[in-house]
């Protein structure tokens, strides 16, 4: 297999395109769009407006600058653990032909750099506020990068606060010392709902560094 061919089949590249998308069996795109947040030849990880069952088959049509890209996806997986939209969803794309592998690799060499800098998730995680004996409060993990994440919390925590945040991958645990830089302003959300903080990583534990790299490079 050519390195190519590797690259295709491994790595995942953070980027954001839009995309209309019906099922299958209907005539019409639905009237609200999705988000692609996490691309590949063989898939993509996306946020929709709706939750969607697994093994659902969907038409899609990709944003592109040259146009839209035709595609049939199957949705592999569903993020059940989220509560509020946007949804995130796995999707397996089949029956591509040569003249689509083709557009969506020339789509990645000019939309995305040589190697991944964030990576779109939703890992389970627990972050507790340094220094005040508080408890650990669990959240999900929606980016991660070298340097820092977006975190989603059941309570708004002020940016400046200082976390640790932890979660369990299949390459290891991550902890991290980190700064809340960002929040969604505080409101009334709906009941369930969570609100999202960027979190910078201040020290990244010894232990933790290849679990991240691993996940970073697209080795899933």
């Amino acid at each position: 297999m050519s390195a190519h061919e590797l690259g295709d089949h491994f790595t995942r590249y953070a980027l954001n395109l839009r995309f209309r998308y019906r099922r299958e069996t209907e005539r019409s795109y639905r009237p609200e769009r999705g988000w692609v947040r996490d691309l590949h030849t063989r898939g993509a990880w996306v946020e929709l407006p709706e939750r969607l069952a697994t093994r659902s088959v969907l038409a899609i049509a990709l944003e592109t600058p040259v146009g839209e890209l035709p595609l049939v996806a199957h949705v592999a997986w569903t993020c059940s653990g989220l509560r509020d939209a946007p949804y995130l969803h796995g999707f397996r794309f089949t029956g591509i032909t040569s003249a689509c592998r083709d557009r969506l690799r020339v789509l990645l060499a000019r939309e995305t750099p040589r190697v991944p800098i964030r990576l779109y998730c939703g890992l389970a995680a627990t972050c507790r506020q340094k220094g005040n004996g508080c408890p650990a409060v669990a959240g999900t993990i929606r980016d991660l990068g070298e340097s820092g994440a977006c975190v989603r919390l059941p309570d708004r925590v002020p940016p400046g606060t200082a976390l640790q945040i932890s979660t369990h991958t299949l390459y290891g645990p991550i902890t991290a010392d980190a700064e809340v830089v960002w929040a969604d302003p505080a409101a009334r959300l709906p009941r369930g709902a969570s609100y999202r903080h960027g979190l910078r990583f201040l020290r990244l534990h010894p232990a933790s560094d290849l679990p991240l790299r691993a996940l970073l490079d697209g080795l899933r």
